[in-house]
């Protein structure tokens, strides 16, 4: 065992990702998997975005959002917005080429756990969802 991290803690500490607008906190990192806290003030939302490879799995630990999602076909074409209502309790889970922006109607805590890949690098920036 490495070492133990409690949520609020790391919260409070989280840095600012810049390239999705909210601050993130690492939680465990792994050889296949990282798991991560943030918190999302109400109104806010996390930057628009994609992974061409591998799955984020999200739960929301406390509060209310909304989960704006997209097909990204092969050609750079965004496909039909879909809106899912989330909220405390909630977990689903993000495959790979699917566009993504999670808005919070109230402050909102989430844990999520991707690939190594997904910290620094493999992320593609795109416009908003969200009109």
């Amino acid at each position: 065992m490495r070492s133990i991290i409690n949520i609020k803690d790391a919260l409070h500490q989280a840095k600012p990702d810049d390239h999705v607008g909210i601050a993130i906190a690492p939680l465990s990192t792994g050889n296949d998997f990282c798991l991560f806290s943030a918190e999302i003030k109400s109104g806010h939302r996390v930057g628009c975005h994609y992974h061409a490879e591998g799955e984020e799995i999200y739960s929301i630990l406390s509060g209310e959002g909304i989960i704006y999602t997209a097909n990204v076909e092969d050609d750079g074409y965004v496909g039909e917005t879909k809106a899912h209502a989330v909220s405390s309790g909630d977990s689903f889970t993000i495959e790979p080429g699917t566009a993504h922006q999670l808005q919070a109607t109230s402050d909102l805590v989430l844990m999520f756990v991707c690939p190594p890949s997904h910290i620094d690098s493999d992320r593609i920036m795109l416009p908003s969802l969200v009109s």
